[in-house]
């Protein structure tokens, strides 16, 4: 009984299974935190509420307006710059542009805005005026005293940009899906004053469009003027260049081309076809010479490629007879005979039209091969004349090089002129044409009901974000190392016995926390009897030892007068484990007598007299955490009950205790979870399982 304890729990588990979702644990932690979330929920609705009563009514008048592309197509027609097609970002440029501080300026100096005490004052929400205060908080003290030497400030100035920023900060404006309406949103505590606004800023942003438009055609018709003067004197300066170089050189201009360029173009023409006309008869002359020279021709077959000499209508009919001819005989030879008179005539006259028609065929190629002798001496003429007219004309490269170049020129700057010249006439009539690309297609209407607060939504977001909060911490709670709060947990994740839960004093759960006690310091004497039989002759020690510090959890006195239950005499020592209020509530039972450390017999043999005289010794020992613990009064127990404080240890934590202290811990009877919250310990337990059932048990 008096050995060290040498048990080590199993602490080490599947690293597998840490990667499956456990689904039963999941709605364990959602139902243990979702009073959490429900108490953080409502504390935001009630902020949401709070802001909703603070909050100052605002009107919204919203604006339509139209990026009209047959307007636009039409101001192309007549602009000196035509607009590029709306695109994406071109949208986005439109959208900035009413955004702008000039157009904010122009709708202020429109409706007199900075004259007016209720806009630049308008009433404050309670949210807003308590983000001031605390932003003034912050900032108090922060400020330097530094002067700013500079020019003076127009004082009405000053209170248009002011006007206008507030302008902007109130200005909602976005596309509508990928059209080209835009919607300009203004809100305001004064309905009328928001579709006022509304108003002015679409009349502005069209009068904005036509001003531009207006101006950007004088400036360019300026600057087409200018470059008109400029184009009209290169460009005669080059034309006079060109007529005085062909004056000078003789360089003669035929229907657009000069003469000699004429001429050469025409022989090179004419050569290119001489030379196609010689490849296609030297190729039939080739042909018929290679068709003549075999063992057998047939003149039939050579004769069908005559095509192109006088013979060819000849040789046409005589193969038309031949073939006539022969296939009479080849029928007269089918049914008489090659010996029948008439087969024999046909024969005959197949031989005939046989050779009359190689006669034809040698003809033919005979002027086949003039014709190709023809054609190559035209092709040697040719080339020869040529050849001759490009030597003549080598000396005057540079010279056509010279008039190209200056010919080049003259037609740029001709070109470049008439072109300036079409878009100063168009920008002529531009400047007084009135046509905005833009156009209001639904002005604002004054607004019946505020556009905000949206109390609903608001409402709405509150609950959400207050959950979302709640939820965000439960997650965070559960996510922390895992710590004991359950029998079932100590046996699990510790391999060590466990008694049960002594609970937290709650009037409203007296009788169950009594009878939760009960059976945990009744089933706490189980395990020590089971462990350490008590004797008739001899008595036991048992040390009780906190993992921690559990100040008073522990109820010792309804321990000790359980183990007395049966007549049996118990001491309680004091040894650094009790607080004043336990050692009075001990004094006062029957059979239980309590003493300090120092009362103890400092023989040898004091721990055999104490077992001669009482059935049960607690050693009340200090936390195995304290720097005082008495490893050798420890040692001295038949066995030990760990005393855990409830939901504050891990089963790390109580491993590295047991480990550290292992020679000093006798065999552990059991252990208790102390100062337990019934309420929240059945969250950690499954319903309908024996832990928790065992907690509503009679």
């Amino acid at each position: 009984m008096n050995g060290p304890y040498t048990r080590q729990p199993p602490f080490s588990a599947d690293p597998e299974s840490a990667t499956v979702i456990d689904s039963e644990k999941l709605s364990q932690s959602a139902r243990r935190q979702a009073g959490l979330v429900l108490r953080a929920a409502l504390v935001g609705g009630a902020l949401a509420l709070l802001v909703i009563l603070g909050a100052v009514p605002r009107y919204s008048a919203t604006e339509t307006i139209l990026l009209d592309e047959e307007r636009n197509e039409l101001l192309n027609q007549v602009s000196a710059l035509p607009n590029a097609v709306r695109s994406d970002a071109t949208v986005q440029s439109e959208l900035e542009i009413l955004r702008s501080q000039v157009l904010a300026l122009e709708v202020v100096e429109r409706l007199n805005l900075d004259a007016d005490p209720d806009f630049m004052n308008p009433p404050t929400d309670s949210l807003t005026w308590a983000m001031g205060g605390i932003s003034s908080l912050m900032t108090l003290g922060q400020r330097a005293d530094t002067t700013l030497i500079g020019p003076p400030v127009d004082p009405k100035l000053a209170a248009r940009q002011a006007a206008a920023s507030r302008l902007r900060e109130r200005l909602y404006v976005e596309r509508v899906g990928r059209s080209f309406v835009l919607l300009v949103v203004y809100s305001d505590h004064n309905p009328q004053r928001a579709a006022a606004v509304a108003r002015a800023y679409g009349d502005s942003y069209v009068q904005f469009q036509l001003s531009q438009q207006s101006k950007l055609a004088v400036n360019a018709g300026q600057w087409v003027n200018q470059r008109l003067k400029v184009l009209a004197e290169r460009s005669l300066a080059a034309t006079n260049a060109v007529q005085e170089f062909r004056a000078r050189h003789n360089l003669v201009e035929f229907q657009g081309n000069l003469l000699t360029d004429q001429q050469q173009s025409d022989l090179a023409t004419a050569l290119v076809t001489a030379s196609a006309d010689v490849a296609q008869l030297r190729a039939r002359v080739q042909n018929f010479d290679a068709l003549m020279k075999t063992a057998k021709p047939d003149v039939l077959a050579v004769s069908a490629l005559e095509t192109l000499t006088p013979s060819d209508q000849t040789m046409s009919e005589l193969r038309t007879d031949y073939i006539k001819s022969r296939r009479n005989w080849t029928a007269i030879v089918a049914e008489r005979g090659e010996n029948h008179p008439q087969a024999q005539q046909l024969k005959k006259q197949m031989d005939i039209l046989e050779k009359t028609i190689a006669e034809e065929l040698d003809r033919a190629i005979l002027a086949t091969k003039a014709q190709y002798a023809i054609a190559r001496s035209r092709e040697a003429s040719l080339r020869d004349d040529l050849k001759n007219f490009a030597e003549h004309m080598s000396g005057d490269d540079k010279v056509m090089g010279q008039l190209a170049q200056l010919e080049a020129v003259a037609d740029t700057y001709a070109s470049v002129y008439r072109n300036f010249l079409e878009r100063y006439e168009i920008t002529a009539q531009q400047e007084n044409f009135p046509i905005a690309s833009v156009s209001i297609i639904s002005p604002a209407d004054l607004p019946e009901k505020p556009s905000s607060p949206r109390k609903k939504a608001l409402l709405f977001l509150g609950l959400l974000l207050g959950a979302l909060a709640g939820l965000i911490i439960g997650a965070v709670r559960e996510m922390g190392p895992m710590r004991l709060r359950t029998p079932k947990d100590v046996v699990d994740r510790t391999g060590l016995p466990c008694a049960g839960l002594t609970p937290l004093p709650n009037r409203k759960l007296a009788a169950e926390q009594r009878r939760v006690l009960t059976r945990t310091l009744s089933r706490t004497r189980t395990e020590l009897d089971r462990m350490v039989p008590p004797q008739p002759d001899t008595g036991r020690i048992v040390a009780l030892v906190p993992v921690d510090a559990v100040a008073d959890a522990f109820p010792i006195s309804s321990f000790a007068e359980t183990l007395s239950a049966n007549g049996e005499r118990v001491l309680v020592v004091d040894a650094g484990g009790l607080t004043p209020g336990q050692v009075q509530r001990l004094n006062a039972l029957d059979q239980v007598e309590t003493w300090k450390l120092s009362d103890l017999p400092p023989r040898e043999d004091a721990t055999d007299r104490l077992r001669d005289r009482f059935q049960t010794v607690l050693l009340c020992l200090p936390p195995l955490t304290s720097a005082r613990f008495p490893a050798a009064l420890a040692r001295a127990a038949d066995a030990s009950v760990l005393v855990l404080p409830w939901g504050k240890i891990t089963p790390e934590f109580l491993s590295d205790a047991i480990l550290m202290h292992g020679e000093s811990l006798r065999p552990i009877a059991a252990t208790v979870l102390v100062g337990a919250d019934l309420k929240r310990a059945r969250l950690y337990m499954r319903p309908g399982d024996f832990e928790e059932r065992l907690l509503h048990a009679v």
